[in-house]
This record gives structure tokens, sequence and C-alpha cells, in this order.
């Protein structure tokens, strides 16, 4: 306790140029607390925002007597007069009563709707010129993330029992999850390259803590879906609760007509000072004061004509005869938030020459909807700011943020130093606190105890399996347990598995990874099996060499309709050998090279369990071949235009963005090598992406071609597969079709197109009454066309998709109308499928 008492004395007083601070609750009538309130210093645009406990903290740099202003939509507003004092903490508790006129209760002209559209109409002549006003600038910037999440109180109220138990109690109700602070240089130019240079980082969180023991694994295939050779989109995985994880998302422009903030809302907000923005908002004007520069400030109120459209509400405050955003205090509309409760938005700016204001101060506060309530806030202060700069070579490039040798290195002194005002109390004891706890779980005394936690034998081995850690070798053995084992719908009924898992993670980061799978099973009394090994050498390329080998049951098509993957038929007996090479060629292009030597051979005169034919019926009829030996070369090549990436330390993460891709496939099946009986050659193209056509939708959108200039000797199973189509799934439309059949392959030239656009709903959301039940239209068309088999298809679809949330994922639900025709249908036809459409928080992207 006494170091912590030393570290805040430190926090609170080392800023020379810190004055004051005020803080309390702001609560109803009721003494409920009032989240996202705003307290405001009377006639400035500095304020901060009330969390979720309606707690507020607010720095006052000006020593004497000064008014603060409380507010909120649907309370009255409220001034109190305080008298501060240097170095000192001023506790202020305000009650805000409910509002009878609700936003419109503040009179200050007669004709407020009038003098608020002069304003609007001053501001909207202005904004091209603020728009144009500068082409890049640089700034220092302080940004400072906390995360908390609610806890409900359940522990009695025995007062001899909580002062027993005081620190344990204390330790299950700490509602802080994550605090991140950060200090860089940060670089734009226009219309959208950024470029932040980290000198200072560190991140506390509560999931810092290793992993200790294990967890279960369930059982499964691995391989179904097409093959991407790129990394995931892992930048944003920092944390699901953190929505500043990279520097492009405090970019609100509100001089532009719309901003897109897809981890917000599925539509782009529309800007309150837009043009044509009065057919979106309802103004009111709320008054001017004098600042202490001496400037007349206006401030407009904002009003959204739609409660569930991507709109803002709340005030804007208007520099007099600039007609310049001098401050905004909004929030989105509740309804058009994905994934979040509430979200509001408080920025100052400061002016740098004339027609060029840009944000000092950035505040961000908001709800994440789940269980827990999730409370997240972010303050950023931008100071230094240069403008029309000449620029270095090399600063505009796709790495959007880079990190400085030491940059986790910082000591408390330094913090102290560069922060523009203390941390809170709060903060500063959980920042104590997990330092204490990083010091600790780095120790080999931890680690010591990890690996002992990680082979010991007990009630849950048999679900979670046993292994063995040693963090000096760096060395993990794991047998997967009961879950991970049992297959009972394997070819010829249950079979059981023993997978086993052995990683080596060297001292300089590279890691060696090995999977093994022993498969036995009983009907047929047959023992399958695969060994997996790759290595993972040079992090910031992905270059990695792997090979597998083994004899298995594997799919023949990959990517079969549902009905169709698990039946016999799409099962061969492979016994292969497969050597890999990838690796990321330059920045977007990554290629990987492979040599496949296989034996195949039909699953015929196997004996098959009873079940599966009740459930896949004709479909489960094993395909029937000859025998033969293949030796293959495979080159797959994908390209991501414009790829944005950071590399932190050893490693390169993928910022996610929707940028378009172009993937090339080149197969060789090679004759005479190793007694290959094949002889063919494959070539295909894709060009896929994403399209966001304004506030009327989104469309993703597909190509493929492809052709067998070669194929002298070109056997069943290496033919070209197409996803088959379900009975009532509609499946992704981008890369599938809904009424091709169960099966369909290919050993000629084909082409194949998919298309579907999200209205996101632009139409249904201005039908009265339609807009309350939040459905949106959806539709597109798909094709498939072989020449050589004089095949053609065509379908067209159309439905309306509902938004849902379990818990913390976001679906779709959709119900389609497909129809379809093409030369081998007698007459079209039209069904109904419903579809399931889930949105990834980290990538940021639905499935389709």
């Amino acid at each position: 306790m006494f170091r912590i008492a030393i570290i805040l004395f430190l926090f609170f007083f080392s800023n020379p140029s810190f004055s004051a601070v005020v803080r309390g609750t702001i609560t109803d009538a009721n003494h409920k607390p009032i989240p996202f309130a705003s307290v405001y210093l009377k006639n400035t645009t500095y304020g901060v925002a009330s969390d979720f406990k309606g707690r507020y903290y607010i720095n006052i740099k000006k020593e004497g007597v000064c008014t603060l202003v409380f507010s909120c939509v649907g309370y009255q507003t409220v001034e109190k007069k305080i008298s501060v004092t240097k170095n000192k903490i001023l506790y202020l508790n305000i009650i805000l009563q409910e509002a009878v006129t609700g936003l419109h209760t503040v009179e200050v002209v007669a004709n407020k709707q009038d003098r608020a559209h002069w304003l609007l109409k001053k501001v909207q002549t202005n904004r091209t010129l603020y728009l144009k006003g500068f082409k890049n600038y640089k700034c220092r910037s302080y940004a400072k993330t906390s995360v908390e999440q609610e806890v409900k109180d359940t522990t009695k109220k025995d007062t001899s029992a909580l002062k027993k138990k005081v620190l344990e109690l204390t330790k299950k109700k700490k509602e802080k999850i994550n605090f991140i602070e950060s200090v860089s240089t940060v670089y734009f130019q226009k219309p959208n390259r950024y470029k932040n240079i980290i000198e200072a980082y560190h991140d506390y969180s509560k999931s810092d803590k290793p992993t200790m023991g294990r967890s279960v694994r369930m059982g499964g295939s691995s391989n179904y879906g097409e093959k991407d050779i790129a990394p995931a989109h892992s930048f944003n995985s920092k944390s699901e609760n953190i929505f500043y994880n990279d520097i492009t998302k405090a970019d609100f422009n509100f001089y532009k007509n719309l901003i897109y903030k897809q981890s917000l809302c599925v539509q782009p907000l529309k800007s309150p000072i837009a043009s044509g923005a009065s057919l979106k908002y309802k103004y009111r004007y709320g008054g001017s004061f004098f600042d202490e520069q001496g400037r007349k400030i206006h401030k407009l109120e904002v009003i959204p004509r739609n409660k569930i459209d991507a709109l803002f509400y709340g005030n804007i405050f208007i520099e007099d005869s600039t007609w310049a955003l001098v401050s905004v205090d909004l929030s989105i509309n509740e309804n058009a938030l994905i994934g979040y409760g509430k979200f509001k938005i408080m920025e100052t700016y400061i002016k740098i020459k004339p027609f060029v204001y840009l944000p000092s101060h950035i505040e961000f506060s908001y709800t994440k909807k789940g269980t827990p309530l999730i409370f997240g806030n972010t303050q950023i202060e931008n100071t230094d700011y240069e403008v029309d700069i000449p620029v270095t070579k090399g600063i505009f490039n796709n790495e959007i943020e880079s990190y400085v040798p030491d940059f986790e290195d910082k000591d408390s002194l330094y913090w102290d130093t560069v922060r523009p005002q203390p941390l809170k109390r709060e903060e500063g004891v959980f920042v104590s606190k997990q330092d204490s706890l990083k010091e600790y779980y780095s120790s080999d005394a931890f680690f010591d105890k990890q690996d002992s936690a990680y082979s010991v034998i007990d009630w849950w081995t048999p679900l979670a399996g046993i292994g063995y850690k040693n963090h000096y070798k760096g060395i993990q053995v794991h047998i997967g347990g009961i879950p991970e084992q049992i297959n009972p719908f394997g070819v010829g009924g249950y079979r059981h598995r023993l997978p086993l898992l052995v990683n080596k993670e060297f001292k300089n980061k590279m890691v060696l990874e090995t999977r093994e799978m022993i498969d036995y099973g009983f009907l047929n009394q047959d023992v399958k099996g695969r060994v997996r090994i790759g290595f993972m050498y040079y992090p910031k390329k992905f270059v990695k060499t792997s090979i597998a080998f083994g004899n298995t049951y594997d799919l023949i098509n990959n990517y079969a309709s549902l009905e169709q993957v698990f039946s016999r038929s799409n099962y061969v007996n492979h016994k292969q050998i497969e050597l890999y090479q990838n690796m990321e060629l330059i920045n977007g292009l990554y290629a990987e090279a492979g040599f496949i030597y296989s034996s195949q051979y039909p699953i015929v005169g196997l004996k098959l369990a009873k079940w599966s034919d009740i459930v896949f019926g004709k479909l489960n009829q094993p395909v029937d071949f000859e025998p033969y030996i293949k030796s293959e070369f495979d080159l797959r090549l994908k390209y991501v235009f414009n790829q944005w990436y950071v590399i932190k330390g050893n490693k390169k993460y993928i910022v996610s963005r929707d940028r378009p891709e172009l993937l090339f496939t080149y197969r060789k099946g090679i004759p005479a090598l190793f007694n290959s009986e094949v002889n063919f050659d494959y070539l295909e193209l894709t060009f896929q992406g994403t399209l966001k056509l304004a506030r009327m939708g989104t469309s993703n959108w597909r190509i493929r071609a492809g052709a067998f200039p070669n194929k002298h000797n070109l056997r069943l199973l290496e033919y070209k597969y197409f996803r088959g189509s379900d009975i009532i799934f509609f499946s992704d439309p981008v890369n599938s079709l809904q009424l091709l059949g169960p099966m369909m392959s290919t050993n000629n030239d084909f082409f194949q197109a998919g298309y579907i656009h999200h209205f996101n709903g632009s139409i249904l959301n201005k039908i009265p009454l339609f807009k309350w039940l939040k459905l949106s239209i959806a539709g597109g068309a798909g094709v498939l066309a072989m020449a050589t088999d004089q095949f053609f298809h065509m379908e067209l679809y159309a439905g309306v998709e509902k938004q849902l949330r379990i818990d913390t994922q976001i679906f779709k639900i959709g119900l389609y109308a497909v129809s379809v025709d093409g030369n081998q249908l007698s007459i079209p036809s039209i069904r109904l499928k419903i579809g399931i459409n889930s949105y990834d928080d980290y990538s940021e992207k639905w499935d389709y």
C-alpha cells in the first residue's frame, strides 16, 4: 500500500501544468447513475462525459471561481459555481431532474429554428474551404483507453464478513479490465493516409495472465471450405472491447458528407453539417457565448429525424465569422449501432491557420452490448501541429503504425512527464497492481507453476486431455481429451482418434508446430493417421515450411453442400506426402508452393454404418474408380490491394480493411514422376471485393474463371468441383449457387460469378412503421457457365434480412426468394431459403 500511495502521489503532483480536479457522480432523482452526461466548463467548449456509473472527472487548469454545466438528453441542465484551488480535488455530486420538454428546453431567441438554419447555411457554405485547408499534418499524440465491466454486488450485507474478507472481495469486484496508454507522432496525408510512430506504449489488462492449465477441444474436420493462403486479419484482435485499436479509428471528419465507421454502423454516418443534412436532421439554436479567447461561439442542437438511421444527436459549437467547428458533443443513434449500446464522441478543435482547425482533444465513450456490460473510454490529446510539411520519403506507405525499439521500456517517471493530466485514483491503483502482477507472470516461479498445472492429472483430465510443458525449453506436448477423440460420424461409423500436439518455441520467436492424429474404425478395423509439421522461421514475412504425410479418409469436395459434405459419396482414401512453402513476397502478395504425392483409393467395399444410408440416402453411394498414383505441383498466389499492416517487434500484423483481392491458382499433374499416372494442367483466376455505395448499402462480388489447357490424363478426383446447393439453407451467394444441385464438377473451361447487395435499411428505414421492424432488403445474382459442356445456369435472388444479437455475437437472419433459369432446366424455378450471416468483431466484416 505504501508503494501505491507513492505512485499516486507522483501521478497527481508531478505535472506542473495541472491545476485542479473536480470529480463526482451524476444521478437522477431516484439516485440512479446517469451515464454519458456532459460536463462542461461554462463559456468554453471544454468538457468530459460521465461513465456508465455516472462518474465524471474534469481537470480545471485555471484557479479561482468558475461554473460547471451538467446536461444530458431528457434532463434539465444544471449549473454549479465552484471555487478551485491548485492541486486540490473537489468532490461534487449532481442530481439532474427529468425535463418536461426533453430536447427543447432552452429558449434564447424567439426564432430558434430560423436562426439555426441561418447558422447551418453559413457552416455549409464554408465547408469546402475547411476540407481543402491543408494537404497533410504532423502532431504529437497522447492516447489513453480505459475499459471496465459492470460487476453486480452479490455479497451478503454482513459487516463482520466484509471486514474479514475485504481484500478478497476487492479482487472479486474489480471492474477495470483494460488500461492502455500511448505516446506517438502522427502523420496524416489526404485523402486517408496515416502513419503513427509509437514512442511509448503499455497495455494493462486482466487478460495479461497467461493461460493456466488446459481447455476442452472438440473433434471435427478442419479442411472444410476453400483454402486461404493469406494470414487472417490480426491487428484488431488486441481486444474486441477496445474501439480505438488503430489510428484510423480517431478520424471523425465532420466536414465530409459521410463518415465510414463500419465497426459502429452498417451504414456510413451522415454528418450534421453535410450537404443536404437538413433532410436528415432538425436543428435548434442553443444560444451563444464568448469564450476565454474572446471568440463568439454559437451552440447548435442537432436532432435526427429518423431514430434508427446512422445519424448523430447532441450539440455542435461554431465560431462566429469564421463559421468553423470548434467543438462537437454528439452521440450516435443507439438503434443504428451494431455491436455497441451507446457511443458518444466529444471533440475540441484548435486553429492552426485560416481554414485549418484540427482536433486537440478527442473523447470516445461507449458501452458494448452483451453480458457483462462493458464501458469504454478513450481520451486523445493532440499537440504541436505542423501542417503542409515536406513529406519524408517512406513516411506514407502501407505500414500505418510502427514502434521505436524501446517503446515498452518507459518507466513511471517518463509517463508522469508526458501525461496531459494525472491518472484517476482508480487508474493508478489498477496500473500499480498490474505492474506487480506482470512482474510475477513473467517470473520463473509462475511458469514453473503453470508447467505443473498443465501436466496435473485430475477430474478435468478426461475432458481437457493431458500434457507436458517446459517453459525453459519452450516445449509443449498435449494429448487431446475425450471430446476431441470421439468421432461418431466417421467413414464406417464410429471412429476413435488419438490427437497429439508437440510444439517448440525458440528464443528468437521461431516456432516448430506438429500435429499428429491416429484414427481407428471399429466396424472395418482399420487404422488411419496423419502427421503435420510446420516451421515458422520468419514471422515478418509469414515464411513457413511444412510437411504432412499419412493415410486418411479425405473429402473429395471440401466445399460441398452441408447435406452432402459428410456423405460417403464425398470421401476417398488418400495415402499422401505433402510439402508446402508459404511466404509473403511483397506487401499484400502471398504465395504458396506445394508438392503432393499420393495414392488414391475408393472406399467401395467398406462396411458403412446403417445410419449413413438413412441420413444421406442416394448421396451415400461411394464414388468408384480405379486406384492411381498422383504427383502434383501446386502454386497459389493471392494479392491484397493496398494492404495496411503494422510491424510490432518481430511480428507483422494485418489491419482489417475491405480491399479487392486477386487470386491465381496453378495445378500441374506431373506424369511418370514417382510412377505418377496423371498428366494435366489447371489454371484459375479469381477477382473479389467489396463495393460501398455510400448510404445505399454494400455490395460483395466475386468473379472466377478456370480452364484445363492440358487434360491428357485427368482423373475424376482432379476435376474442378463447385459447392452444391442445400435444400433450405441460403449459402454464401458470392462463393456458391443456391439451386445448382447437390454435386457439380467439370473438366472443362468455366466461368462463375456471384454478387449480393445489402441495402442496410436504406429503403425500408424510410417507410413509417416498417422502419421500427429494422428490416433490410438484399438482392443479387449468380451465374455458372461451362462452354464445352454447353451448361448455363443463372440465378436471381432477393430477400429481407433482420439483424439479431445473441449476447455479443451479431447475426443477420434472412428469408430469400431464389429464381433460376438455364439451358438445363425446362421451366424457371422459385424457392424460398433461409440464411444466417454472422459478423466478425475482429475483421469487422460480415460473412457475405
